[in-house]
């Protein structure tokens, strides 16, 4: 467990960045660190590895004042991820990846055979190994970043806006693939974002920073999103805060009807294998959107009903296959439901 107490940091001009913060951060969770630009996320993230030292109160780590530890011990006991990932260009990936295991000492062929495992691991295909940094895109050295800082197997993972720098629909793959990282190693994430959209969707807890690092609110997603703190949480939060938490609900919380053979006017075509091709009405084809309740949210179930012409979003299973519809009207029903279950998707 990582845990500030009275944790400040004052600069020799005399800025404060941050005062005074208590906050423990749960071993084996992801807390994220939310709040406007210049409210201290970055300050109190790396009080952790002693990237900045503070110049009140004191963090632990597992119990351990980290002033009392030589910073190089420090760091590399703790896995560090940053924008554009801080890869060297010079040396190829699967070295980039090895760094701090050789810097522990280990021989250069366990080394890479660790660095190998994790580029399979956060889903870069073999070659990429052999590759420098600048052939590959954003999103590939973010993977390749994400793997360099787990390559010893630190307990402790500080993520600095680490997709902050890539397009929208990277972005998303990644936020996936870190939940999926997270679910299987379970490791303590510390994440400072300025997205609340990806605090809400990554954290198990969030932290909502005002000035010089004062704790507006500390809640689960779910409890942040409907009840905030006060005005300027909510503010913060934005209007559509409760479109937001839809995200935090599975799509399975809307009951499926069966697949019927028409729908009023709309016929829904299926291919050999039962994958859906097309409504069909007046013998004109249009898209049918679908979601899978098995890994979808209820944000995505209610995109699909708004988008489907025939008023109904087709359920699919993980291989594609039709397996029953909900109607807009199911579909708000869930979402009227305040008592289902809430939940990461995919956690």
């Amino acid at each position: 467990m990582i845990r500030f107490e009275g944790a400040a940091k004052r600069h020799p001009d005399g800025t404060v960045a941050v005062r005074g913060l208590d906050l423990d951060v749960p071993a084996g969770r992801t807390t994220v660190l939310v709040g406007p630009s210049g409210c201290g996320k970055t300050t109190i993230l790396r009080m952790v590895n002693r990237m900045v030292v503070p110049t009140g109160g004191r963090v632990l780590l597992d119990g351990t004042d980290v002033a009392e530890l030589p910073a190089a011990q420090l760091r590399r006991g703790i896995g560090y991820v940053i924008q554009q990932a801080g890869l060297f260009p010079h040396r190829r990936v699967i070295d980039n990846v090895a760094t701090v295991p050789r810097l522990l000492g280990w021989d250069r062929k366990r080394a890479r055979a660790r660095a190998a495992e994790l580029l399979e691991l956060v889903g870069l295909p073999p070659e990429t190994a052999r590759r420098y940094p600048a052939q590959l895109s954003g999103g590939q050295q973010q993977r390749v970043g994400v793997a360099r800082a787990l390559a010893a197997d630190p307990p402790v993972l500080l993520m600095d806006e680490p997709f902050s720098a890539v397009d929208p629909l990277v972005r998303a793959g990644l936020q996936e693939e870190l939940l999926r990282l997270q679910a299987e190693l379970g490791k303590t994430v510390l994440f400072v974002t300025h997205d609340i959209e990806e605090a809400v969707r990554l954290g198990d807890r969030v932290v909502v920073l005002r000035e010089h690092g004062e704790i507006a609110q500390l809640a689960d997603p779910h409890t942040l999103l409907t009840a905030p703190a006060d005005a300027g949480v909510a503010a913060f939060l934005g209007r559509d805060r409760g479109l937001r938490g839809l995200g935090l609900r599975p799509a399975a919380d809307v009951p499926l009807a069966k697949l019927e053979p028409a729908y009023e006017d709309w016929k829904l075509t299926l291919d050999q294998d039962g994958r859906p091709e097309h409504w069909l009405r007046d013998g004109r084809p249009h898209p049918v959107p679908v979601f899978a309740p098995a890994r979808d949210t209820l944000r995505a179930a209610l995109d699909a009903a708004v988008l489907a012409p025939s008023g109904h979003a087709v359920a699919v299973d993980a291989d594609g296959r039709a397996i029953g519809t909900a109607s807009r009207a199911a579909v708000v029903a869930a979402l009227a439901d305040e008592g289902a279950q809430v939940n990461h998707a995919g956690r």
